[in-house]
């Protein structure tokens, strides 16, 4: 197989694991009216907490062990054009400075370093394997996709910072977790801004999503929808095995052919539909307007759509935290990397602005920093006495915060674990090659 048939087909699976990832990253835990308590009775938490014992592993009087997960990416350079700098140079940076500074709480970190083999189906799970069992940390901090942080949270009772953190997720943990990204649950907020700021009215609306997302679909997307009185002319429920790329693409053409028929001029993609539909679309001549539920994942077309026709972005919307990598009263940590690694300087940038073939090293260091300044912040406020309990008391408690890189605060309590941080609208911005905050 030569090198572009190889790309080409790295680039297919690639899209389909990504949707078969989305609906995790979209699910919002719903439930049914006859779970609603009667009257005077007590209200379930959305987000009961998880067991929280008395115990520190990997913590003694001076250090701290903890896990840093990120992807390998060296191996994919070779298929798509993503690199987003060096994970570990980065962290390494953050930790030292931390350490220099006296630790946290007067304890040095020790970080021990998971990069995760992203073309092996058993990657995810063997680093988590290897920090957890082989390395036994206190906390796991970093990148997590989607599933991936079941391993660490539910199945080995280890802490998380960062990963997707969605109700139905977190219901599950069987230890303390953290993050700034609410994996979906924050869909009907931003349902609400596209009705808010007039983007369905007087469209011919179409849906779109993947089979797992039916829940969604049914109890926030449409119903919200049905609320507002907004339309919906088509829906496209892909059913389809999102590993097996010629079946995702018969079935998505079918729902162009009808949408196009029926005059839909709006798409809503939710879900794992999100960066496998544009990828088909955009083989035709037809062009509605896309609305993404997640930043994140239509970003992911974009990484593998290469040279591929992007005018069906055109004039796309999806939904997104602000950040702003730049300016460092909001990104704290550009000093302190710029000054271990020069490589860096004038580099930490939006990721969308990063000439092609240069690292991005605006995605590693907004990674690192974000989740090493939250574990920072919580495991401080717990105090010397640094246990799974201590630290989860500590995050509940630790109310508005700023995350480095966000532009909107973060707010974490018991129920808020993610920190509430506001979806905003994102344009797609066909220049910068990104969906950016407007201005």
């Amino acid at each position: 197989m030569n090198s572009r048939r190889h790309a080409r087909r790295f680039g297919s699976l690639f899209l389909a694991a990504t949707a078969a990832l989305t609906f995790a990253a979209c699910s919002v835990e719903s439930k049914d009216d006859g779970d609603t308590p009667p009257a005077g009775g007590a209200t379930p938490e959305a987000y009961p907490p998880p067991p929280a014992s008395a115990t520190a592993p990997g913590v003694t009087a001076d250090s701290i062990k903890i896990g840093v997960v990120y992807p390998d990416l060296e191996k994919v350079k070779q298929f798509v054009d993503v690199d987003h700098g060096d994970y570990k140079a980065v962290f390494q940076a953050l930790i030292d400075k931390i350490n220099k500074d006296g630790g946290v709480a007067g304890r040095k970190l020790e970080p021990v370093y998971g990069a995760v083999d992203v073309l092996s189906p058993a990657g995810a799970s063997e680093t988590c394997v290897k920090l957890t069992e082989d390395e036994k940390v206190f906390a796991v901090i970093g990148s997590l996709n989607a599933e991936d942080v079941n391993c660490y949270a539910q199945t080995h009772k280890t802490l998380v910072v960062g990963g997707d953190l969605t109700a139905e997720r977190y219901a599950k943990a069987q230890a303390p977790w953290v993050s700034d990204l609410r994996g979906g649950d924050e869909l009907a907020e931003g349902l609400q801004l596209y009705i808010d700021k007039g983007v369905l009215k007087g469209k011919k609306l179409a849906v779109v999503a993947y089979r797992d997302d039916q829940a969604v679909l049914d109890k926030v997307v449409l119903s919200t929808l049905r609320a507002k009185n907004i339309p919906v002319a088509e829906t496209g429920v892909l059913d389809a095995d999102t590993t097996d790329p010629a079946a995702v693409s018969s079935q998505f053409n079918v729902f162009i052919q009808k949408f196009q028929s029926a005059g839909v001029d709006t798409v809503l993609l939710v879900g794992g539909s999100q960066a496998a539909f544009p990828a088909e679309l955009q083989k035709t001549d037809y062009r509605p307007r896309l609305l993404f539920a997640n930043s994140s994942t239509a970003s992911s077309y974009v990484v593998t759509a290469g040279d591929n026709n992007l005018g069906v972005l055109d004039n796309s919307l999806a939904l997104g935290q602000a950040a702003n990598y730049t300016d460092p009263k909001i990104n704290t940590c550009i000093p302190t990397v710029e000054a271990a690694l020069p490589q860096t300087r004038g580099k930490i940038i939006e990721p969308a602005d990063t000439p092609s073939g240069q690292p991005s090293w605006g995605t590693s260091e907004s990674v690192a920093c974000r989740y090493l300044t939250l574990f920072q912040a919580i495991a401080e406020k717990a105090g010397k006495d640094l246990t799974y309990k201590s630290f989860q008391d500590a995050e509940f408690s630790l109310g508005t915060f700023r995350i480095p890189v966000l532009v909107d605060a973060a707010t974490y309590s018991r129920q808020s674990p993610a920190g509430n941080v506001p979806p905003r609208i994102l344009p797609w911005d066909p220049a910068r090659k990104g969906f950016l905050t407007a201005g």
